[in-house]
C-alpha cells in the first residue's frame, strides 16, 4: 500500500488516532448559512472590456492625465542628451584637435579636460559688463545733442 494510498483514506480525528474513512464519508460537505455552495462573484459575471453606458466625471480627467504623461515620457526619453563614454571620447578628441590646429594647444596633457567651455567659447572681453568691447561713445553723441538744442533757443 503507497503512502499516497493511505493519506486518501485516513484523517486524524480530534482525539488524535486514525479515522479510516469509507467512501461515502470521504468527504464531509459544509455549508455556511444553509445554502447550497458558493455564491459567483459579481466580477465573473462581467463582460470583459464591455465598460459601461456612460462615462463618470473623473475618467475624462484621467484619460488626459494617462496621455500627457505618456507624452511627457516619450520626449523626456527621445530627447534626452547621449551621455555615454563613447560621445564623451569623441568630443574630446574633436576639441584637442581643433586646440591643435588653432595653435593653442602644443602637446594634450593626460587628464585635462579641453571639452569646456572656456575652450569653446573666445572669452576675450576684459570688462565683463561689456562683453562686446563697446566704446563708451554713444553716452558722447548724447550730451553733445542736448548742447545743440540748447543752442537753438
Amino acid at each position: 500500500m503507497s503512502l499516497a494510498h493511505i493519506a486518501r483514506t485516513c484523517q486524524r480525528g480530534l482525539s488524535g488516532r486514525v479515522i479510516t474513512m469509507t467512501k461515502k464519508t470521504a468527504v464531509p460537505r459544509r455549508f455556511m448559512g444553509g445554502g447550497g455552495g458558493q455564491p459567483i462573484s459579481q466580477s465573473m459575471e462581467a463582460e470583459l472590456f464591455g465598460g459601461h453606458p456612460k462615462t463618470e466625471g473623473w475618467e475624462t480627467a484621467t484619460y488626459i492625465t494617462y496621455a500627457l504623461s505618456g507624452v511627457l515620457f516619450l520626449m523626456s526619453t527621445v530627447l534626452s542628451p547621449d551621455t555615454t563614454i563613447k560621445t564623451w571620447a569623441n568630443s574630446e578628441a574633436r576639441a584637442r584637435l581643433r586646440l591643435q590646429a588653432e595653435g593653442k594647444l602644443d602637446k594634450p596633457v593626460f587628464g585635462v579636460h579641453y571639452d569646456t567651455v572656456e575652450n569653446n567659447f573666445d572669452f576675450e572681453s576684459v570688462n565683463p559688463d561689456n562683453p562686446f568691447n563697446e566704446d563708451d561713445d554713444d553716452d558722447d553723441d548724447d550730451e553733445e545733442e542736448d548742447d545743440d538744442d540748447d543752442d537753438d533757443e
